[in-house]
């Protein structure tokens, strides 16, 4: 009777593996097919001849300003890498996590992933996209179970302002990027408005002292008929700029998001690489 237990319990370990393995297999081949996606957009979308900076509103033009610094090539796609902690609540318990993004310039699109461990020998895999106006942010148990996915139209506005929330990593496109409209607030307050075709969304930005972004924020953080907060808005607050290939970018960032269930998500993000990838300038508009 113990032999036939210990080898059944040995049978539904080596399952449970399986399932696992094919799982993250075809966990990783979905996100790789929004990366190659994003690429194949990238590698056609007509780019700027060169990236101008900006003449207002007067915050906008002192950061692109000091941010873009000489570079004048237009950069096609961004990819990082980072790591950090993660909790979920207010009061959770803080989980490490690393992982790696990429962002579009010509075009409103990333794609980001995370893996953060919950326990030794227990993980979360988190995908997040906004990829050709589709949109879709999950959170799954050993790459395999979902936690709290979502594909939906809900999500689009909020994607697409996770993009915006990501440019200071990407500083070079407010300064060659029509995607974005700026009103002025003040000396230190600006308010974009981001367009990809029918869908825009509003944030604030606010400049520090030494004119670079210090934080962005949604303008409307609440859906208009049923009042609820708006999911997969994210706060951001960016810090320890540092110049890498001549742009200055933030390595340090604070982020609240709101999931799709209205949970908050509360991480903490060190950038540790970026590479600037720049286009054939066969594909640069006006060459």
């Amino acid at each position: 009777m113990l032999s036939e237990l210990l080898f059944g319990f040995i049978i539904w370990i080596v399952v449970f593996l399986f399932i696992i393995a094919v799982g993250s297999e075809l966990f990783t081949i979905m996100v790789d097919e929004q990366i190659r996606y994003l690429r194949l957009i990238i590698n056609y979308a007509p780019l700027p001849a060169t990236i101008s900076i900006p003449t207002h509103p007067e915050p906008v033009a002192r950061y692109a300003s000091c941010a873009v610094g000489e570079n004048r090539d237009p950069v096609g796609c961004v990819h990082i890498r980072h790591s950090g902690r993660i909790r979920y609540g207010k009061d959770g318990r803080w989980m490490n996590m690393g992982g790696e993004a990429f962002f579009s310039l010509a075009t409103p699109g990333f794609v980001w992933r995370a893996t953060i461990t919950y326990f030794p020998g227990i993980w979360l895999d988190a995908f997040d996209y906004y990829v050709d106006r589709e949109a879709g942010m999950n959170l799954n148990l050993f790459s395999v179970i979902p936690l709290d996915n979502s594909q939906s139209d809900e999500i689009k506005e909020g994607s697409l302002f996770r993009y915006f929330a990501c440019t200071p990593l990407v500083p070079m496109i407010h300064g060659s990027s029509d995607l974005f409209r700026w009103e002025n607030v003040d000396d230190t307050t600006a308010k974009a408005i981001i367009w990809d075709k029918d869908r825009s969304i509003e944030a604030l930005v606010r400049f520090d002292s030494m004119g670079l972004i210090e934080s962005i924020e949604p303008c409307r953080k609440t859906h208009p008929v049923t009042g609820k907060l708006v999911p997969g808005l994210i706060f951001s607050n960016y810090s320890s700029y540092a110049e890498v290939e001549g742009y200055r970018i933030p390595m340090q960032i604070v982020s609240d998001l709101i999931l799709p269930d209205g949970e908050y998500v509360h991480a903490e993000y060190s950038i540790l690489e970026v590479e600037f990838n720049t286009p054939d300038t066969r594909r640069r508009s006006g060459s």
